[in-house]
């Protein structure tokens, strides 16, 4: 039900910048293309990260055993936390680039995972800040978490959010190829829909 309002927003909002005038251009992109892509995106802060850490920091590391319960429920435990985290920040980027708050901001369940869009139209400066917001914090967060305390927690979380930004940048890097344009997230898929006059 709740995914149905949202594509009949997200519907509406097409239809009344069509009325006006626009064109639009579908950039969004098939989950698992999005997934592959978004992986090899964040590979090279992933190898960044890890070649610090192996030649900077594993002196002091505070190492786990890899394998066994304890481990598999850490690293849930670090994918679900970051996971959410990593949506808000979404949500708070574009709560407050849109001048809106969070009435524009719509959480949702996708296959099993939380995602979130914005149910208005942003130029593309306020809609990538919203889309890069979970890089820049935890993107940055984690590689401070190695530094401080590195280990196995800070490794997995240092791999598990570059990963899941994966994506983010991909999108990003198509935003950033756009000319002057509106920009409707789409509320499912990974990726946005563009609008020019």
């Amino acid at each position: 039900m709740k995914e149905k309002n949202n594509n009949q927003t997200f519907n509406r909002v097409r239809a009344e910048l069509k009325a006006n005038g626009y064109q639009e251009k579908d950039v969004t992109i098939p989950s698992g293309k999005s997934m592959i892509l978004g992986f090899l995106y964040s590979l090279p802060f992933i190898v960044f990260g890890g070649l610090l850490y192996r030649f900077l920091l594993i002196e002091r590391a505070h190492l786990s055993e890899i394998g066994g319960l304890s481990f598999y429920i850490m690293f849930i435990a670090i994918i679900a936390v970051s996971v959410v985290i990593h949506e808000l920040l979404h949500g708070i980027g574009w709560a407050i680039t849109s001048g809106k708050g969070w009435k524009v901001v719509r959480f949702n369940i996708n296959a099993m995972l939380p995602s979130c869009a914005c149910e208005v139209v942003l130029r593309k400066q306020p809609y990538l800040i919203g889309v890069l917001a979970p890089f820049v914090v935890l993107g940055s967060g984690s590689m401070l978490f190695v530094f401080v305390y590195p280990g196995t927690v800070s490794l997995l979380t240092l791999m598990v959010n570059f990963i899941a930004a994966g994506a983010d940048l991909l999108i990003a890097f198509k935003v950033l190829k756009e000319g002057r344009c509106l920009i409707a997230d789409h509320p499912t898929d990974a990726g946005y829909i563009a609008f020019y006059r």
